[in-house]
């Protein structure tokens, strides 16, 4: 039975409405049976809502529809919202995104960009400050490392990895125990590697449900 058939028993039901992950709105209308009630929706068992900041991957692309998107699956799986500071091809960790991610209110942040840093050297000179600058305003705040999810890496790819585990072991380190990494080529190797994308980079449906499953798991964790 669909949510739409079962409104018309009478009660009370939330809906989530998931908008494009890259065309703009311009209006949109919902239909409601006369005499339908409209109400505020049941509050997310989260408070705040988890914050992803990254690339393409991060923004959506290619879910076959907005609802499949990693964060979109985990939103449902976990109660909780989020903010997808996903941009294609223009997430390259800069001094102005890192504040303003800084300064949102949040229950976690996954600090994603790997893909679209145009280096690895710009990687190593932006990923531990943009964490350092994060962790600086919100010193409680669970912060989860993900490194780009393809299945075979590059001698590049490895390099960046391990830029990224650096900053991880970094914090460890100086006594940070609420950081998390998570090696994103083991991502989409749960069910099918290759299959799990749409041309060696970007998840289709598959890849993000891998996607999700992975990061997930660490979101749940950090939430506790």
């Amino acid at each position: 039975e669909s949510l739409l058939e079962a409104a018309k028993d009478g009660e009370m039901y939330d809906y989530t409405i998931n908008f494009p992950l890259y065309s703009g709105v311009k209006a949109l209308y919902i239909g409601l049976q006369q005499g339908a009630k409209v109400a505020k929706p049941t509050p997310y068992a989260i408070e705040k809502p988890v914050v992803y900041y990254g690339s393409s991957i991060t923004q959506g692309g290619c879910a076959s529809r907005p609802g499949n998107a990693y964060q979109a699956i985990i939103t449902r799986e976990l109660d909780c919202d989020h903010i997808n500071l996903g941009f294609s091809g223009s997430a390259r960790g800069e001094d102005a995104m890192a504040k303003h991610i800084a300064g949102l209110p949040m229950s976690v942040y996954v600090m994603d960009y790997d893909h679209n840093a145009p280096t690895a050297e710009h990687l190593l000179a932006t990923h531990e400050k943009m964490y350092k600058c994060v962790r600086a305003a919100q010193p409680e705040l669970p912060i989860i490392m993900v490194s780009c999810p393809e299945c075979r890496l590059t001698d590049d790819q490895v390099k960046r990895r391990e830029i990224i585990r650096a900053t991880y072991d970094h914090a460890v380190e100086a006594g940070d125990k609420n950081v998390y990494f998570i090696d994103g080529s083991t991502l989409t190797w749960r069910f099918g590697g290759d299959s799990g994308t749409v041309d060696g980079c970007h998840p289709n449906d598959l890849g993000f449900m891998c996607m999700a499953v992975g990061i997930g798991e660490v979101v749940k964790k950090a939430l506790g």
